[in-house]
């Protein structure tokens, strides 16, 4: 059958065809007019897919003729024409899309005709999919394609944005047909970030650009990282960061990936402290080599401070920290010892700190005992800070930093052991020194067992521990 017989229905009354036929009916039913949309709802899309489907022209139609049943499974078009209203009218959805404004294409409908990019090459211009497998198609295929050819960009939009429409046009991207790739292309090109972050047309986004040759992933990125701000919007958001996540993948060994670095660059502490955007940089640190990572390195040691000061940012920079590689690496821990104290007593830095004493490097673990020296005291007393006392009371050969502060006097001893933190840090260096350093042991023990009132109040933690012999075995109580 030649595509240039094939009708020019369109595909939403194709959609509606499909309950029809499956209920072993050709009755032909009238479709609704959709509600009109405000005018001040922006982008205007165009109402192309509803046209010519008033209930006088549909009137008598011959349903039959209507490909049915191509790709998706039996469902109620009826409540898809009502979802994709919803999409277009609802105001959420509207907000969403505002987002993204000023996204026009500078291509206008048809994509494949700016000659500075020249898409229609001469390789595809010589096959395509439709012509060369003709035979194969079979008529219904056939007017689908055509179909999903004649529709303006806005109709692939509300496509898109349904769970079944997508599905649908996922289908056409794997049968690699070079025009169904440049009409998609033109649509994501005008509404890349929109697209990103639906929870349906993400997967119109990745399977483009999984379909796409190089020249094509160079305009997509190209465009996508050119507003650093919509970007940032779309990384932290749940499908805008999986999005991006394929799309690196996808340039892994392709110089286009280095304006994705770039982006990510810029706005590096903000994606590491919101929403999903993290995983979008540690995944840049799973799949990209450490040249490539390099700019990421550098933003990790300009910001270390932010990010170790904040809830999430913390989590994220001892992320990062696990997979970094090379001399970066090394340099950014070294930076973080140097501010150790600083660290230890900010309510989310001190995870940090403590991170950076698990990973066993024995320079790093010396450097952090040695410059939190004369502020173990004032850390023990400290909720969070007494938990980096107790990783560095831990370290092999590093308890003597903090029991030496402890020593210098008898009174401090004394009021760290009846303190509801610091009692947990004094029996975690019973233990310590009991094992490492007798000497260090036996003058703790001389000068607890001095002050017969810790029996009372958190003291008795301790003073049960003394009186059991200070076993280096059990719990900490």
């Amino acid at each position: 059958m030649s595509s240039d017989n094939a009708p020019q229905e369109s595909l939403l009354l194709s959609l509606r065809n499909l309950s029809l036929s499956d209920h072993g009916s050709s009755t032909s039913r009238a479709l609704p007019q959709p509600s009109p949309l405000p005018p001040s709802i922006a982008p205007s899309f165009s109402q192309s897919i509803w046209a010519d489907h008033s209930a006088s022209n549909t009137e008598g139609a011959n349903l039959q003729n209507i490909p049915c049943n191509v790709f998706m499974n039996e469902y109620d078009v009826n409540h898809q024409e009502e979802t994709m209203r919803v999409n277009l009218n609802s105001g959420s959805e509207v907000h969403s899309m505002s987002i993204w404004e000023n996204q026009e294409s500078p291509f206008g409908k048809n994509l494949g005709r700016y000659n500075g990019l020249n898409l229609y090459n001469n390789r595809i211009q010589s096959q395509d999919y439709v012509t060369s497998h003709q035979e194969s198609l079979s008529s219904d295929e056939v007017i689908a394609i055509n179909s999903i050819l004649g529709l303006e960009d806005s109709d692939i939009i509300l496509l898109s944005n349904d769970q079944c429409g997508s599905k649908y046009l996922q289908k056409l991207l794997c049968w690699k047909d070079s025009r169904i790739i440049n009409k998609m292309l033109g649509v994501v090109y005008r509404f890349p970030f929109y697209l990103m972050t639906h929870c349906h047309g993400h997967h119109q986004f990745v399977k483009l650009i999984e379909s796409c040759d190089e020249e094509q992933l160079g305009l997509i990125t190209m465009k996508i990282t050119a507003q650093d701000e919509l970007f940032f919007k779309a990384s932290i958001s749940k499908f805008g960061s999986l999005c991006i996540k394929r799309l690196i993948k996808v340039l892994v060994g392709s110089p286009f990936i280095s304006l994705v670095i770039s982006v990510l660059h810029r706005k590096f502490k903000d994606i590491m402290i919101n929403g999903k955007g993290p995983s979008v940089i540690i995944h840049c640190l799973e799949t990209l080599s450490d040249q490539q990572n390099e700019l990421l390195y550098v933003a990790a040691m300009n910001h270390f401070r932010d990010l170790a000061t904040n809830v999430v940012g913390c989590i994220s920079l001892n992320n990062f920290i696990d997979d970094m590689r090379g001399l970066h690496r090394a340099q950014l821990l070294d930076l973080i010892s140097c501010h150790a104290a600083f660290l230890s007593k900010d309510p989310s830095g001190n995870f940090v700190v403590q991170h950076v004493l698990e990973l066993s490097n024995p320079m790093l673990t010396q450097k952090i005992c040695s410059m939190l020296s004369g502020k173990y005291v004032e850390l023990s007393l400290l909720r969070y800070g007494s938990h980096v006392v107790e990783k560095c009371l831990k370290s092999p050969g590093m308890a003597h930093y903090a029991v030496e502060d402890f020593l210098k006097s008898s009174s401090q001893l004394f009021h760290l052991a009846r303190h509801k933190y610091g009692n947990y840090v004094i029996q975690t260096a019973l233990k310590v020194t009991k094992t490492e350093n007798i000497s260090l042991h036996r003058r703790l023990l001389n000068e607890l067992q001095d002050h017969h009132d810790l029996q009372f109040g958190f003291g008795k933690k301790l003073y049960n521990l003394i009186a059991a012999g200070v076993p280096v075995d059990g719990d900490i109580v």
